[in-house]
């Protein structure tokens, strides 16, 4: 008994007539909404600034490799988009990381000489 409803409602899935579904929740949504009635999130153009390209360069500058979060859950984004993005965000990462760390070793030598003078 079970299986045959398990075997009705997936028939039914692929004859839906409204194949539409939302991104973020999953739930059925109407081929002209805007946003889902379930979760409240934008749907096709009306996605979040932040899942945008221009929102994860903006967001990379602001936050860094936290970025990586919301360039992965985008909509709207290619997969080889989002390869791309990691791998420039994990290489601007390190720059910094390594450019502050010199930074920090520079600035210790300087404190060590002046040690000395008083």
């Amino acid at each position: 008994m079970d299986t045959e409803m398990v075997t009705e409602s997936r028939n039914n899935a692929f004859n839906d007539p409204n194949p539409y579904a939302c991104w973020a929740c999953g739930a059925h949504i109407a081929a002209d909404d805007n946003y889902c009635r379930k979760c409240g999130k934008g749907q096709g153009g009306f996605v979040s600034w932040y899942y945008k390209h221009w929102g994860a360069i903006l967001l990379t500058l602001a936050l860094g490799p936290f970025s990586l979060y919301f360039v992965w859950r985008s909509p709207i984004l290619p997969r080889k988009a989002k390869w791309i993005y990691t791998v420039l965000i994990s290489l601007i990462t390190w720059y910094v990381a390594e450019k502050l760390y010199h930074f920090w070793l520079f600035f210790q030598g300087m404190l060590d000489g002046m040690r000395f003078l008083y």
